[in-house]
């Protein structure tokens, strides 16, 4: 039987186009995701932690137990650091897999605007995670100078607001210590002021690891900000190749 002219046998099946919201030709990538959001989520489990043990802190008396509450919640703060430091570098690897992919021109535009969005929500996740463990620290931090406050009323109550303030806030609260051990006519207010300064370096510490988190948040903010203007490049490159196939085909008709 004789084909139409221009009819050279069957019709091949039309090929599928590869999924433009779709990742799975990443598989290391995809890998890295994952690993990141079971990281984040294991963090979060963390700061329960964290928060139960500043509680136990809050709410010990007595120098000895004192210390080993202090010892343990110590302890928990330096596993959620070095959990959100992994994380980090998760990050960085996961930006060098998005990198390699982004300089092939083998994978469409929209698939990298697809990349570049799944690294930037990943980015948001630890953000927000790294967030909520910050506002956790402040919040213990201020409720241990509350606590430093109030036991150093009980101490010295002769003392007024200025100088509670300093004891609670200033970094030479050891000599505000001392002045006030020496002139206390409380009882027992040695060993409690003995204690408020043991609460008061205390404070410094928690607030040192508040700026090192700081510290870490910008670092992720930095390398997250520069990918969205990335994203908003490839986006804005891709908007303009649709609009290039649009006139195209308009010039074909006519």
């Amino acid at each position: 039987m004789a084909h139409a002219p221009g009819n050279y046998g069957p019709r091949r099946p039309a090929q599928r186009p590869e999924r433009a919201n779709s990742t799975a030709n990443f598989p290391e990538f995809n890998q890295k995701i994952e690993q990141i959001q079971q990281s984040v989520s294991q963090v979060y489990s963390q700061i329960h932690k964290v928060k139960q043990a500043h509680e136990d802190t809050l709410n010990t008396t007595g120098d000895i137990k004192l210390h080993q509450s202090m010892a343990k919640r110590d302890d928990q703060i330096t596993q959620t650091q070095n959990m959100i430091a992994d994380i980090k570098s998760q990050m960085r690897e996961l930006k060098a897999l998005k990198d390699q992919h982004m300089a092939s021109r083998s994978i469409a535009g929209s698939q990298k605007s697809l990349l570049q969005s799944r690294y930037l929500k990943a980015g948001k996740d630890v953000k927000d995670m790294m967030l909520k463990y910050s506002a956790v620290s402040k919040n213990y931090s201020s409720q241990y100078r509350e606590k430093l406050k109030t036991q150093y009323r009980i101490a010295n109550p002769d003392a007024d607001e200025d100088e509670v303030d300093r004891a609670a806030y200033d970094d030479d609260g050891g000599q505000v210590f001392a002045m006030a051990v020496s002139s206390s006519k409380a009882k027992g207010a040695t060993k409690v002021l003995n204690s408020v300064k043991q609460r008061h370096d205390d404070v410094k510490k928690i607030e040192k690891t508040i700026e090192e988190l700081a510290a870490m948040m910008m670092e992720l903010a930095e390398l997250v900000d520069e990918q969205q203007v990335q994203l908003d490049n490839i986006e804005d490159a891709v908007e303009a190749s649709h609009t290039h196939v649009e006139e195209g085909h308009k010039a074909v008709k006519q």
